[in-house]
This record gives C-alpha cells, structure tokens and sequence, in this order.
C-alpha cells in the first residue's frame, strides 16, 4: 500500500507478555512484539477513554474508525530479547461447580526486551496521520494490563522496517510468529467488547523477526536481533 509513513518509539518498561489468541488458557508461548491487533485496540481505547470518540455514529465518525483499521504495522527491531519460562498459579472455571472457580497451574513467557521498539506505521493521508498522532504517545501499555512501555518519540523519516512478511520474492532468516490483526472490512461492532459479538474472524499475519537463539537453560531463552 502506497501512503505515507511515520514511526512512534516506545521502550518496554515491564516484562511483556501477549500470547497467541489460538492458545489455551493453561499453556502459552508469547509473541515477542505487541501485535497489530493490540495496538489498533490501544489506539481505540485511548481515543474513547480520552476523548469520548463514539466510533458507533454515523458520518465523520465512521471514518474516524477506518482511521484505525486501515494502518498497516511493521517494526524496527535491536538489541536483545530475554524469554523467561514461568509456571504461575491461575483461577480458572470449575468443571464440577457451575459459578465457581478453582485453581490451576498455567505455564507462561514473559520478555524482557533491552531495548526501544519502533512501530512503524502507514497511513493513507495527513488527516488519519493527524488523529493517530493524538493517541499514540499517550499509550502506556500493549496487550495485557501491567505490560508497560513508554513513549518516546515520533519520527517522521522512520527506519527501514527489519520484520518482514512471510513469503514473497525475497529470503529472510530468523524466527517465524503468527500475529492477529483487523479484517479490512471490519466495523467498530466487531472489536466492541461490550457488543455482543463472540465469534470474530481476526486475520492473521506472519512475520519473519531478525531474531536469534543465543543461549538458554530450562528457566530462560535469550536472543539476539541481526
């Protein structure tokens, strides 16, 4: 897609951890980068939290949410990335109690990435550039609560992107992960927690991460971004 291009940097300030939405509960490997998905769904929740933007009425604000939807993510990868294993005690619903919860043991992967991640957006004018510009820098968290990161800048000649789409005419080593993202014809009814919908069909993108395996024992995996 031809439009153009600016990048928001944010360093991670937590441990990040965001699990494949095909994962069970009890067991789930992490991405290592916050997904499209995640950062559309950033994007929203600041724009209404902040501003109150109904992106359910008609006219301008329709628009405002094809704003959010049709960005095209990428990233710009450095430094290293320091997977640690965890077994961490959850509630989950009971099988034999309806109502009630028990506890189990989940295993889970938190990263510790060292340093800043740039997001490297598209747009297709200056206005959805405009109102993407509102929000971006005042997002402190991606995928779930307590994964923080701090903005840091905007750049409006961003780095040439290091992830790369599966496939295509050109070869890339490193690590492949599945990330979700919004369908192109997507309206704000189908990301709308509150709106009833249960089955929506995200879809799903490859990416080929400049990422490699360092060393690793039974509790961690470290990388290196080449």
């Amino acid at each position: 897609m031809e439009g153009l291009k600016f990048s928001a940097v944010y360093r991670p300030t937590t441990l990040f951890s965001l699990k494949d939405s095909k994962s069970t509960n009890s067991g789930a490997k992490s991405l290592f980068l916050p997904s499209p998905y995640s950062i559309k769904m950033a994007i929203l929740n600041q724009a209404i939290t902040l501003d109150g933007v109904d992106f359910e009425e008609n006219g301008k604000k329709n628009e405002w949410f094809r704003y959010v939807r049709d960005i095209k993510i990428n990233y710009f990868l450095q430094g290293n990335f320091c997977v640690n294993n965890c077994f961490v005690k959850i509630l989950k619903p009971s099988r034999n109690r309806p109502g009630e919860v028990q506890k189990t043991v989940s295993f889970r992967e938190y990263v510790h990435i060292n340093t800043p991640i740039e997001i490297i957006l598209t747009v297709q004018d200056k206005h959805q550039k405009v109102f993407l510009k509102k929000y971006l820098h005042k997002i402190n968290y991606f995928g779930k609560r307590g994964c923080f990161f701090q903005f840091l800048e905007y750049k409006n000649q961003p780095s040439e992107a290091n992830v790369r789409p599966f496939g295509g005419n050109f070869l890339q080593s490193g690590i492949l992960q599945e990330y979700d993202d919004f369908g192109e014809k997507y309206a704000f009814a189908d990301v709308n927690n509150y709106g009833g919908k249960t089955t929506v069909k995200r879809t799903k993108l490859i990416f080929t991460l400049p990422i490699f395996r360092e060393q690793s024992s039974k509790s961690y995996t470290q990388y290196l971004v080449k």
